[in-house]
C-alpha cells in the first residue's frame, strides 16, 4: 500500500506522466537545454536585409545573414552576385576571389590572409565556408571594400502574422487582389549599359513572371493579384536600352510591359520582401552604340574585311563600337592559355601550357588549309599578359576567338571536353572552378586599367552583346570534338571568364580534356590525338562561319 501510495503521489506531482510514461526532466535538466538554445541560437540565419552603402551608392541585398559570437557574416556569392560585383569560390584551391568597383582581393583560406596587390589582411576568423558556401564578415568587407553596412531584420512569416495591408480596401470585384502596385522606378547607369527598374508594392511582393518578346521588342512582366491605383499613362524612359513603361489591368492582376529602344538582356532580376517589398530587374544592352571613326584616321586594311571596318582599337573599352559586320570573317584567333612561368594544370607529367600550344599550333594549321588566316596570342613558351591577348584579338577583329586550355578535377575519373562562353555566374558542374583556376593569374597582373576592366567585369557589354552568337560557337564546337574524338561532351557552359571579358566578337574558351585523368591526358600529350582535336576545331568554325544564326547577326 505505502509502495502504491508513493506512485500515486509522484503522478499528482506530474500528472502527464501517467499518460506517456516518460520520466520527468530534473529541474537542472531544464536549465542546461536553455542555455544550450540561447548559446546556439546565434549560429542560425537571421531573416535580414543587407544595405551596403560605398561612396555615394546604396545596395540593398537579401543575401543570407548568420551571426556568430558577436560578428555578422554575409553569404558572399549572394551579396556580390547582386551588387554586380566579381565573386567565386574555389573548394579546389582553398581561395574566394572578390572585386568591386576596380578592387579585387583574394582570400586564401588555406593561409588565413586576403591579399591585393601586395598588401595583406589577416582573416583571424572573418570568413568560414558553410554548405559549400562563403560566408565572410560585414566588418572584413568594410575593411577591404570601403563598404559601410547595415542589417535590418525581416520577420520570418512562419513565426510572425503577415500584417494587414495598410491599403484601402479594394472594389467588389477586385477583393481578391492582395498587393499594391505603389511606384516604379528607374535608374540608368551609363558606365555599365544597364538599366535597373524596380517595381515597389504595398502588402508585400505578388507572385510574378516575365518573359522577353524579341518580336515586339518589350520585357512583359506579370503580377499576379496585384492591383495599380495610378492612371495607365506611359512612364517615359528614353535612355537608350528602354524607351517606355506601361502598366495595363489584365484578370488575373496587371501586366507591366517595359518597351525597349534597343535589344536588351535582364542581367539580373531580385524579388526583395521585408519593410520595403520591391522587386527590381537589371536591363543591359545586347547592342552598343556605334562608334564613328575620325574622318582622317584611314581604316585598317586587313583580308577580306567588311567595307565598314573602323580604325583599329587598341583597347577592349576602344573596342566597345565594334558591330558584327565589321569583323573579318576569314580570320581567327587562337589564344593557347597559360605559358611561360605560368604552366597551367600540371598532372601525370604533362604540362597544360605545352599541351594546348601544340594543339593551337595544328589548330592554325587546320583553319589556313580552309583559307582562314589564323593568328596565334603566342606562338611559344611565353606568358602574354592580359593586355597582350585582348590585343592581339582586337588588332584583327576576327570573327571567331578561341582560348584553349586543359581541364582538371579532384575526381581522377573525370573525363571529357567542356566549351565555356562568358557568364555572370558559374553555370554547369565545375564552372566556377575552372573561372577560379584560369582567371587566378590575370587577377594578380595588377595594373590599373585590368583592375577597372576586372571590377566591371560582371557588367562588362562582353557578355550580353554577343552572348547569343558565342553561345551557337561553342554548341558547335563541343559537340563536333566529342563526335570525331570520342570523348564525352560535357557540354556549354558559363563562367565570368577575364580573358572573354574584352571580346566583341564570337568568343569561347574550349578546356580539351582532363589532364588530372591519367588516360585522357595520355592522349591529350599524343600526336594523333592533338591532330583530331584540331581537324574537330577547324571544321566547327567553318560550321559556325556558314551558320544561320551567325549569318543574321552579320546583317546577312
Amino acid at each position: 500500500m505505502k509502495a502504491e501510495k508513493a506512485r500515486w503521489e509522484s503522478w499528482k506531482i506530474f500528472p502527464w506522466r501517467k499518460m506517456t510514461g516518460k520520466r520527468v526532466l530534473p529541474f537542472k535538466g531544464k536549465v542546461f537545454i536553455l542555455f544550450l538554445f540561447f548559446s546556439l541560437l546565434p549560429l542560425f540565419s537571421l531573416g535580414a536585409q543587407v544595405e551596403i552603402n560605398w561612396g555615394e551608392e546604396s545596395f540593398y541585398s537579401g543575401a543570407e545573414v548568420r551571426v556568430r559570437q558577436g560578428r555578422t557574416y554575409v553569404n558572399v556569392e549572394e551579396l556580390f552576385r547582386e551588387i554586380g560585383g566579381i565573386v567565386y569560390y574555389s573548394p579546389i584551391m582553398n581561395k574566394i576571389n572578390l572585386g568591386f568597383k576596380g578592387t579585387a582581393w583574394v582570400l586564401s583560406l588555406d593561409k588565413g590572409v586576403a591579399v591585393h596587390d601586395g598588401r595583406e589582411v589577416p582573416l583571424d576568423g572573418e570568413v568560414f565556408i558553410e554548405g559549400n558556401a562563403p560566408f565572410v564578415s560585414l566588418d572584413l568587407l568594410g575593411q577591404l571594400f570601403s563598404f559601410a553596412s547595415s542589417v535590418s531584420s525581416v520577420p520570418s512569416p512562419s513565426l510572425t502574422p503577415s500584417p494587414e495591408p495598410s491599403f484601402s480596401p479594394l472594389p467588389e470585384r477586385e477583393r481578391d487582389s492582395f498587393f499594391i502596385l505603389s511606384g516604379i522606378r528607374f535608374h540608368p547607369y551609363p558606365e555599365e549599359m544597364r538599366t535597373r527598374v524596380t517595381f515597389d508594392f504595398q502588402g508585400g511582393v505578388p507572385s510574378y513572371s516575365y518573359r522577353i518578346d524579341r518580336e515586339e521588342n518589350r520585357i512583359a512582366v506579370e503580377l499576379l493579384n496585384c492591383d495599380w491605383r495610378q492612371p495607365t499613362s506611359s512612364i517615359a524612359v528614353g535612355d537608350g536600352r528602354i524607351d517606355r513603361i506601361e502598366v495595363t489591368k489584365t484578370a488575373d492582376g496587371l501586366r507591366v510591359n517595359i518597351w525597349m529602344q534597343n535589344p536588351i538582356q535582364v542581367k539580373e532580376e531580385k524579388k526583395l520582401p521585408g519593410d520595403n517589398p520591391r522587386i527590381y530587374f537589371d536591363l543591359v544592352s545586347l547592342v552598343e552604340a556605334r562608334v564613328e571613326a575620325s574622318p582622317e584616321v584611314k581604316p585598317t586594311t586587313t583580308p577580306r574585311a567588311s567595307p565598314t571596318v573602323k580604325p583599329t582599337p587598341t583597347t577592349p573599352q576602344e573596342a566597345s563600337g565594334l558591330s558584327y559586320n565589321e569583323v573579318n570573317t576569314k580570320v581567327v584567333v587562337i589564344d593557347p592559355g597559360h605559358g611561360g612561368n605560368d604552366p597551367g594544370c600540371v598532372y601525370n607529367g604533362y604540362k597544360e601550357k605545352d599541351v594546348v600550344l601544340a594543339i593551337s599550333q595544328k589548330v592554325k594549321a587546320a583553319l589556313e588549309s580552309k583559307g582562314y588566316q589564323v593568328f596565334l596570342t603566342r606562338s611559344q613558351d611565353v606568358y602574354p599578359s592580359l593586355n597582350d591577348r585582348y590585343r592581339v584579338a582586337n588588332e584583327h577583329r576576327p570573327f571567331v576567338f578561341l582560348s584553349i586550355h586543359c581541364n582538371a578535377s579532384p575526381n581522377p575519373q573525370t573525363t571529357g571536353v567542356e566549351v565555356f562562353v562568358g557568364g555572370v555566374k558559374p553555370r554547369g558542374e565545375g564552372a566556377g572552378d575552372v573561372a577560379s583556376r584560369e582567371n587566378q593569374l590575370f587577377l594578380k597582373e595588377g595594373s590599373a586599367a585590368d583592375a577597372n576592366r576586372v571590377g566591371n567585369i560582371l557588367s562588362s557589354a562582353y557578355y550580353q552583346s554577343s552572348r547569343e552568337v558565342s553561345a551557337e560557337l561553342g554548341k558547335i564546337m563541343s559537340e563536333k570534338i566529342s563526335s570525331t574524338t570520342g570523348q564525352k561532351n560535357r557540354g556549354l557552359k558559363e563562367a565570368p571568364l577575364v580573358v572573354l571579358d574584352g571580346m566583341y566578337y564570337p568568343a569561347c574558351l574550349i578546356e580539351v580534356g582532363f589532364l588530372s585523368n591519367a588516360e585522357e591526358a595520355k592522349k591529350l600529350a599524343s600526336s594523333a590525338f592533338q591532330e583530331k582535336i584540331a581537324q574537330a576545331i577547324a571544321q566547327a568554325v567553318d560550321d559556325f562561319s556558314r551558320n544561320p544564326k551567325f549569318k543574321s547577326f552579320l546583317g546577312e
